[in-house]
């Protein structure tokens, strides 16, 4: 690992840190030395990615983008890995690694349109919105879209779902609507109405928009 790629690899922990309200720079420095085997406060310091005031780690204005582009980068190569390429989950974390290094801004938001502007990775955290998530066009068609824009008798597999909150969750996992899970579209009006295995199931349209699929031929 180059400078470069340590210095970034630096800057994605802080952001994943302070998605847990992590802040302190004694537990980010431990999960520099865990990660990177070196303490790069102070490079990020002179650098001036980060500011340090009274033990307390931020990123300054100029180290804000830089990590968002990182973790947005990370994490779509993850969606990439699992959804497209069907890379076990062991795998995904240490090849997602390696590839965000070497992604362009161009390739990456390929990669976003391809993937359907997903908004979680498959750890369940966001994916930070890029230029090509709020225009919401390309010029290559998404693989993974929402269930609603499915066709009726079109059939698709689930790759995940942004339900994870909602109370009908744990229902539709009782009907095996789960990612991975084959399903065919009966109806879109006045309810979605789609089959697992020998199961039809009735949805709810704004429950069906947060089932992401990918289309099978």
């Amino acid at each position: 690992m180059d400078y470069n790629q340590k210095i970034e690899e630096a800057l994605s922990i802080i952001w994943e840190e302070r998605e847990k309200k992590i802040n302190d720079k004694g537990a980010i420095v431990k999960r520099f030395l865990e990660s990177i085997n070196e303490d790069l406060s102070a490079a990020l310091l002179n650098e001036g990615y980060v500011l340090i005031e009274k033990d307390i780690v931020k990123l300054s204005a100029k180290g804000e983008p830089r990590a968002r582009d990182i973790i947005r980068r990370q994490r779509l190569a993850e969606r990439l890995l699992m959804d497209v390429l069907e890379v076990g989950r062991k795998e995904v974390d240490s090849s997602a690694c390696a590839i965000e290094h070497i992604l362009s801004k161009e390739v990456e938001e390929s990669i976003c349109t391809l993937l359907g502007h997903p908004k979680e990775c498959p750890h369940g955290l966001n994916i930070p919105a890029g230029g090509c998530c709020e225009k919401a066009k390309g010029l290559i068609e998404s693989i993974v879209i929402p269930l609603t824009r499915l066709k009726v008798s079109e059939t698709g597999k689930i790759v995940y779902l942004l339900t994870r909150e909602h109370p009908q969750l744990h229902r539709l996992m009782s009907f095996g609507i789960v990612p991975g899970a084959r399903i065919k579209l009966h109806q879109i009006k006045p309810s979605v109405i789609i089959q697992v295995e020998e199961t039809q199931v009735a949805l709810e349209e704004d429950i069906a928009k947060e089932i992401y699929i990918k289309k099978l031929t």
